[in-house]
């Protein structure tokens, strides 16, 4: 590739599709090019892409496949923590005890005492 006169010859990957021997340099910068190609992935919700060691995994509660940037999984992280901290319907700040919405009412997060009997009352 370098055209450089080489005494030992490196065979290329096939995944590389090159033709004929490489000297020392331009094997090791096509190893490197190839390896790094498969180290990026895109984050699940802003789709840039990135190394997968500057990745993070989503938190098991989230319910989702794939990885984060650093950013996406800070708001994520805020979001379900809110949702988490505060009723879903008035925004309540919940205390100790918290409520979960019934399956057939479709509220995502938790409610405070007063809206989920008010729930239960319009809903049942």
């Amino acid at each position: 590739m370098c055209k450089k006169e080489i005494g030992h010859g490196h065979r290329p990957k096939s995944e590389w599709q090159i033709q004929g021997r490489l000297c020392g340099d331009c094997y090791v910068d096509q190893m490197k090019k190839f390896y790094e190609s498969n180290l990026r992935q895109r984050c699940v919700i802003c789709e840039i892409e990135r190394y997968v060691s500057d990745m993070w995994e989503p938190r098991y509660q989230w319910n989702m496949k794939g990885l984060l940037c650093k950013t996406c999984f800070d708001k994520k992280d805020e979001a379900y923590q809110k949702q988490k901290t505060f009723c879903s319907i008035c925004g309540k700040k919940l205390g100790m005890i918290r409520y979960n919405p019934k399956k057939q009412w479709a509220i995502q997060g938790q409610l405070c005492r007063e809206c989920w009997d008010s729930q239960k009352t319009k809903l049942g």
